[in-house]
């Protein structure tokens, strides 16, 4: 049975288009990592682009992976925290609203472990909420790194932030662009590729 969100995707597959695009940028890709449940909803068409791909979708939710697997019988679930996830040489890595909850302090991390997954030149997909709209989730309330008894307010990334730690990191942007959406706000994708070992 689809869910809500697998429901919510196809209604609004615009927002998703770019990803068609990376078969033009990657026609050999054999290995493709989706990170988060709303990447995992969608393995049918990444399957559909590249067939023979073996496809990995990593996700804390079992519900949303279940149902990518009925519709993509060949698709590698992997039920956990994408944080412990330790997979790598992957051509492409496509993270589809995953960051959304993320605040600044988790975001380089979660990319660091986007980077380390890709083989040098893969291509990295991200699709999130621009801040220009307010998000559902709250700052985090979190100790201090300068006080261990002081609380502090973490900020939400803007996508200029994430374009910062992407440069840091080791990716090379390609493309951003935007796209409106009633719902969500501005949507920001962006299209960066891991930087070949120096």
């Amino acid at each position: 049975m689809r869910t809500l969100l697998g429901y919510w995707m196809l209604d609004n597959a615009d927002l998703f288009r770019y990803a068609g695009e990376l078969q033009c940028m990657r026609e050999g890709a054999g290995s493709i990592l989706l990170s988060g449940s709303a990447s995992a909803l969608l393995s049918g068409v990444f399957r559909a682009m590249y067939g023979e791909a073996r496809i990995v979708a990593v996700s804390e939710d079992r519900a949303v992976l279940d149902d990518a697997c009925s519709e993509d019988g060949a698709l590698i679930a992997v039920n956990e925290p994408f944080a412990s996830y330790e997979g790598s040489g992957f051509d492409i890595a496509v993270s589809v609203l995953a960051i959304s909850g993320l605040d600044t302090r988790e975001l380089t991390p979660y990319l660091f472990a986007l980077h380390d997954a890709l083989l040098d030149g893969g291509s990295l997909y991200l699709s999130f909420p621009s801040t220009d709209k307010i998000s559902p989730y709250p700052k985090k309330l979190v100790d201090a790194w300068y006080a261990m008894d002081e609380k502090i307010y973490m900020k939400r990334y803007v996508p200029e932030d994430v374009l910062m730690a992407l440069s840091m990191i080791g990716f090379s942007i390609r493309a951003i662009e935007k796209d409106a959406n009633p719902d969500l706000g501005d949507i920001t994708s962006i299209h960066a590729m891991k930087v070949t070992d120096r």
